[in-house]
């Protein structure tokens, strides 16, 4: 047993000891949790880590002082799941160059490397060289207008004539995955991706960063060094410097075949972890209500120590990224409530579920709506905290899921006659936490948050700026809510929003109203629920529905899908053609425009 195990296990012990003792206050019980999660020996809990098992096994142990009964995996309170949690290439990788002095092999790493997304097989083929691989209609700007690129491997470089300028009008166009997708879709074969000699300040190929979407590209496509584009030029009496700049100034294509051969083969294996929920099962007290039970949920996961892919807002720091507010406040909080509603059970059960995966896409969520300890018309709500521990003055609280069941509105009100928060609410059902997933089931929820900030996934959201004061009002609200929904005559009314707004921050030309599924591994774009009153709810889209084509455009993962997007316009009808339950779908949709939000 290492020093950092010994550590670890004292302080679950230490925890056991000090919440026994009845004089600890709950405010004190709420700080003593947070310090730990935040802790910099939990290494920021990343989901797989040894810190967010090391999370798992603390929750674990508090749901067992509660007196919690177990409900994961073979009677304990772990639940597994595993997920794609990274790519590197395999031995099989290789790549020959047929080029005017001969054939050249490139060496793995140094000389070439697949690209995160790339699908493995290989391919044989004459080379072209499609510029930028820009294929922009609406700007009047096309790389592979002319170029027969059909069964052909395409080289293509990085960025835009504009180099990697982010205010560029080719800026939508920049993404690697784009460019791929546009090859393939014009029917390449495989695509090469090199960075252009000109001003370039880094020549060895793309290193392979994995971008969590769980799906190819669905062709081989693998990044070279500039030394080995350049020698695809050799024999053509200019270089690829002067066809680059050249592309630069005219702001016009220079897209061509270069009379030469490579054989590429790409080998990617996708690495898997384990991560874990922590459920926790509370018996109701009443025989004839008992049988249903109310989801209380958290997060436990975060982001580690940043890096690239890990949704940092402090992309540059390697340092612990603490997560206090987010989303140690939440935990604490729904540990606080276990012990309160052990103390007096109320009529119906109570599952306490810690979710991992959530920074990664709502997967230990959408793993348990899928692996429920009971059947799912037996739960009767939802209540999600996610980021509770920094209230403004008041204290304040927004309340999502307001307009999911018929008696939440009047509900909140009366309990916060006695508690006197500062309240504000949304109806809607979907956002960016765990209770989306519940409410695509058709759970009504409730979702606590206490207001973004200037920490927010950054390394300085530690343990000293929570306002525990305030958390804890918010926290004694939530636990009476929880008893009062829980010991209700008849469960709570699901209903499902009828005009629910966007939220998503990426913008986009127009939307359809479609919330994805981020864990699904399969091909095609899977959705867990629409939004109500949306162009996809209209055109009766449906959780579950894996869309395959976006009208002419192939959806083999989400980024096509986003791609998809910025080719249409808004009042546009689009035919989406879905699987579902075994069949093939055709549904129009009218697109609405994006309102700088949504998808």
């Amino acid at each position: 047993m290492n020093a950092r195990t010994v550590s670890v296990t004292a302080a679950i012990l230490l925890a056991a000891q000090v919440f026994a003792n009845e004089a600890v206050t709950s405010t004190e019980r709420l700080r003593y949790d947070v310090y730990f999660l935040a802790s910099d020996a939990l290494e920021g809990r990343r989901t797989g880590t040894v810190g967010a098992n090391t999370a798992a096994d603390f929750i674990a142990s508090q749901f067992r002082q509660a007196g919690l009964e177990p409900r994961g995996d073979a009677g304990s309170f772990l639940q597994a799941f595993t997920f794609i949690s990274g790519v590197r290439a395999g031995s099989g990788t290789k790549l020959t160059l047929e080029t005017a002095t001969g054939p050249q092999s490139l060496a793995p790493d140094t000389d070439f490397r697949p690209l995160s997304f790339s699908s493995s097989g290989s391919a044989e083929a004459e080379v072209v060289f499609a510029g930028y691989g820009i294929h922009a209609a609406d700007l009047g700007y096309d790389d592979f207008a002319g170029l027969d690129v059909k069964g052909k491997i395409v080289l293509v470089l990085r960025f835009s004539p504009d180099g990697d300028d982010p205010g560029s009008r080719f800026q939508p166009y920049m993404a690697l995955r784009r460019k791929v997708a546009d090859a393939r879709e014009l029917g390449a074969a495989a695509v090469l991706v090199a960075t252009g000699p000109v001003a370039a300040t880094e020549t060895q190929p793309v290193k392979i960063s994995f971008d969590a979407s769980f799906a190819d590209s669905g062709l081989p496509a693998a990044s070279i060094s500039t030394p080995a584009a350049e020698t695809l030029f050799a024999a053509h009496g200019f270089t690829l410097a002067e066809l680059q700049r050249r592309i630069n100034e005219r702001k016009e294509p220079a897209s061509r075949p270069l009379g030469v051969r490579a054989s590429l083969v790409t080998d990617v294996i996708q690495e898997r972890s384990e991560a874990r929920n922590v459920l926790g099962w509370l018996e109701g007290s009443d025989p004839s209500r008992r049988g249903e039970a109310l989801v209380i949920g958290a997060h436990y996961d975060h982001l580690g120590h940043g890096g690239e892919g890990s949704g940092s807002l402090a992309p540059d720091s390697t340092l612990i990224h603490h997560g206090a507010d987010d989303n140690a406040s939440g935990v604490a909080g729904l540990l606080e409530i276990a012990q309160e509603l052990a103390a007096n059970r109320p009529a119906r059960s109570v599952l306490f579920a810690a979710f991992s995966g959530e920074e990664e896409g709502l997967l230990g969520s959408q793993h348990l709506v899928q692996h429920l300890p009971m059947a799912r018309e037996k739960v009767i709500a939802m209540i999600n905290l996610d980021m509770i521990g920094r209230p403004k003055p008041g204290p304040s609280l927004t309340i999502g899921g307001v307009g999911t069941a018929r008696e939440w509105s009047s509900l909140l009100e009366s309990l916060n006659a006695n508690h006197h928060l500062k309240i504000s609410t949304n109806a809607g059902g979907f956002g960016a936490s765990d209770h989306s997933s519940f409410y695509g089931a058709e759970v009504p929820v409730l979702f606590f948050f206490t207001g973004a900030h200037e920490d927010y996934h950054k390394p300085s959201d530690d343990a000293s700026r929570i306002n525990f004061r305030g958390m804890g009002k918010v926290v004694a609200f939530v636990t009476d809510l929880s008893r009062t929904v829980a010991n209700l005559p008849a469960r709570p009314t699901f209903e499902r929003v009828a005009e629910e707004a966007a939220t998503e921050r990426r913008p986009y030309k127009v939307r359809t109203g479609v919330i994805p599924e981020f864990g699904y591994e399969g091909p095609g774009f899977k959705i867990s629920g629409v939004r109500g009153g949306s162009p996809a709810d209209k055109g009766g889209l449906k959780a579950g529905d894996v869309i395959v084509r976006f009208g002419e455009r192939e959806i083999r993962n989400i980024y096509d899908y986003m791609y998809a997007l910025n080719d249409h316009s808004a009042n546009e009808t689009v035919v989406l053609t879905v699987h579902r339950s075994g069949e093939m779908l055709k549904l129009p949709v009218t697109l609405e425009p994006g309102g700088g939000a949504g998808r």
